[in-house]
């Protein structure tokens, strides 16, 4: 039995709520009147998020958290200390309150922080305060309270605290923080934020802090004046134990196949090994228990000598346990098939709990005796029941999927899909998680019945031309070659091709060379006869047969001449790169010269064009009709190319002036002023 005191030196207060409720201010006042010592949990969680701040580590990577074991938070005197400093002040920015949540729904600070509570409340009168403290933190708290208050009080709240001590946040960014704050904590995977289901829940709203103070102390003392009572009954009446009851015993004896506990009754229990476990590997008590370990029982069986005992319901029970606990964690659990349902479901085996998955929670990876990850949709305590699904859990992890690869889309990419479905209008194609539309017009650069160029099951290549609300628009004749560049793989300058006239100009003709392709015949090109009316002499529809004499791919204009096919200069010409040539200059331009040579038009570069380089206008050295000569530096008759160089002849006749004062005789006779001399005459 318990001594007398037991319940009166032990004594554990759970304070739950969400940001802003008062629990830590309320923690502090109550554990101060009745003299508890107080662990403040949200602070230890704020110190933290302050730490892995100022380490700049990703917050939400578990990975990060390393230093966790070299580090020290202490909570004392109602400051926060980390590493030894105080740092009470710094844990209340705005910054660390933005981001604790994020670091207190990780496993790995809640594992950390969770060992340290519950050390720190195994004895003495202790009252913890946090939003998960009842439900896992101290599930077995004497006493658990869920204090809340409504949004905009608590935000008031929190304002004035700031205030007091020189925090300069307005309200309605702290009131959009506790909002933010309140759907985070209750929507975490790991420990939300709920009401433990005995904790009695108290709306403080409009309540002055010395009400609520009072009103818990209240519970307090009526909480243990009760336990102090039953504590004294059992002290004068000790228990006649029956089958069913609960006892905890202290092991006083330890044999092969049985132990002996004292159970603080007429007699000491005794368990046999096979009540002990159902593990049929076990064969010995022995390196399982010792003398002294305190074992929580079953009273299986009765006499007047002995009182037999049992764990095996216990365990179940404890099992069952583990299962209500994974489903308020809102974990996922690994589950064994062990046997089908006709046309209703699976039992699955999780901790020696048989669980039921329904048919239409099933997916196609359950098979017998196959291990499963499940969720816990379901929990009945009272007949240990509990419902499970793996399809949730395989739609969640479709649409992480689908989010992903929609946020790896960019406008611009080319994707493989498979046609998916057809349609008038255009057709869906799909990709492994998404799906996005090709519109009719966007199937080819010509209009064609979608119908017959695309068929369900169809792979083909798309690129994304728009992106928006997680919709994408497609096009297939973005990666086709236009018409256009179909025409001009296949055509160069100098081919001879017919056009038929779509149109007449004011400077030319429209010839369409082949669908959506067309060509200008300038009027300058269409006869050498400056006197031939081209306007006249075709109609709409005439077929007239010319050369491409310029294609510009960048603008998708091609250039024709009929005058080119009636007679061609350069059939008479018959020079290299290199000869030496007459030139007659016909235009003087910015870039250079226009010149005709040898019958033809040609073209002196502006960089060719003078000894020296200059940036003056070369109008002011050379003018229409003059004549000079020049060498070829490119020519090819096919593309009616001919490019020449005035500088190169202009260099050559520069050189040989000054050959005749080279020679070894004269450099012999004549001094250099006699040859400047020379040269200045």
């Amino acid at each position: 039995m318990y001594k007398v005191g037991n319940f009166m030196n032990r004594f554990i207060v759970a304070i739950d709520g969400p940001a802003g409720s008062g629990k830590s201010s309320i923690s502090k006042l109550v554990a101060q009147k009745r003299k508890f010592i107080h662990l403040d949990t949200g602070a230890m969680y704020r110190a933290v998020t302050l730490e892995a701040l100022n380490r700049k580590i990703d917050l939400a990577d578990e990975k990060c958290y390393d230093f966790l074991n070299d580090i020290s938070i202490i909570y004392k005197d109602s400051k926060t200390y980390l590493n030894g400093v105080d740092v009470s002040k710094e844990i209340r920015s705005e910054l660390v309150t933005a981001n604790v949540s994020t670091v207190a729904k990780l496993k790995v600070v809640r594992d950390k922080m969770v060992f340290f509570q519950r050390e720190s409340a195994k004895t003495g009168k202790v009252i913890v305060d946090g939003r998960d403290i009842g439900t896992v933190v101290l599930p077995n708290a004497d006493l658990k309270i869920f204090l809340t208050a409504s949004a905009e009080e608590r935000a008031k709240r929190r304002f004035l605290e700031n205030k007091e001590m020189g925090i300069d946040i307005d309200y309605e960014t702290i009131l959009k923080e506790i909002k933010e704050r309140d759907y985070k904590d209750s929507n975490r995977e790991i420990a939300p934020l709920k009401k433990a289901s005995d904790a009695i829940e108290l709306d403080t709203t409009k309540m002055t802090i010395a009400e609520v103070c009072n009103f818990i102390i209240k519970l307090i003392d009526e909480r243990l004046n009760s336990m102090e009572s039953f504590e004294m009954k059992e002290l004068n009446m000790p228990k006649r134990l029956k089958v069913g009851d609960i006892v905890e015993g202290e092991v006083v004896s330890v044999q092969d196949k049985t132990i002996y506990l004292d159970i603080h009754n007429f007699t000491e229990g005794t368990m046999h090994l096979d009540h002990y476990t159902k593990d049929k590997s076990v064969e010995s008590f022995k390196n399982i228990v010792k003398i002294g370990d305190k074992i929580k029982c079953e009273v299986a069986k009765v006499n007047e000598d002995n009182i037999y005992l049992s764990r095996l319901n216990l365990i179940s029970e404890e099992n069952f346990k583990l299962v209500v606990e994974q489903k308020e964690l809102g974990n996922d659990i690994e589950v064994k098939v062990i046997s089908e349902i006709k046309d209703k479901g699976y039992i699955v085996l999780y901790k020696d709990n048989q669980l039921f998955l329904p048919k239409s929670q099933s997916t196609k990876e359950v098979e017998i005796n196959k291990n499963i990850v499940v969720r816990i949709l379901e929990v009945d305590e009272k007949h240990k029941r509990a419902v499970v699904s793996r399809r949730v859990i395989e739609q969640e992890i479709y649409q992480e999927n689908k989010a992903k690869e929609m946020d790896s889309i960019n406008v611009g990419d080319v994707l493989k899909g498979k046609v998916a479905k057809v349609e008038k209008y255009g057709a869906i194609i799909r990709f492994n998680y998404n799906q996005g539309l090709l519109k009719a017009n966007q199937v080819a650069h010509t209009f064609v019945d979608v119908a017959q160029v695309l068929h369900v099951g169809d792979e083909i290549e798309v690129k994304v031309v728009k992106k928006e609300n997680n919709k994408l628009e497609l096009s297939r004749k973005a990666l086709l070659e236009t018409p256009f560049e179909l025409y001009v793989k296949n055509h160069k300058v100098s081919d001879k091709v017919v056009g038929k006239v779509s149109n007449k100009l004011p400077f030319g003709l429209l010839l369409e060379l082949c669908p959506n392709v067309k060509g200008l015949l300038h009027s300058k090109e269409y006869s050498h006869n400056p006197n031939d009316n081209f306007a006249s002499c075709v109609k709409i529809g005439d077929e007239v047969e010319v050369a491409i004499i310029a294609i510009d791919k960048e603008n998708e204009k091609i250039s024709l001449s009929r005058k080119a096919l009636m007679d061609n200069p350069w059939t008479r010409v018959n020079a290299s790169v290199g000869d030496l040539v007459d030139i007659k200059i016909t235009n003087v331009l910015e870039n250079g010269l226009e010149v005709e040579a040898l019958g033809v038009d040609g073209f002196v570069p502006a960089s060719e064009a003078l000894l020296e380089s200059k940036n003056d206008n070369l109008a002011q050295y050379y003018a229409s009709g003059d004549t000079t000569k020049a060498y070829i530096t490119d020519i090819n008759p096919k593309e009616w190319k001919l490019r020449l160089s005035i500088k190169k002849y202009l260099m050559e006749e520069e050189r040989k002036s000054y050959e005749k004062y080279m020679s070894d005789t004269q450099e012999a006779k004549v001094s250099l002023g006699d040859m400047l001399k020379k040269v200045l005459k």
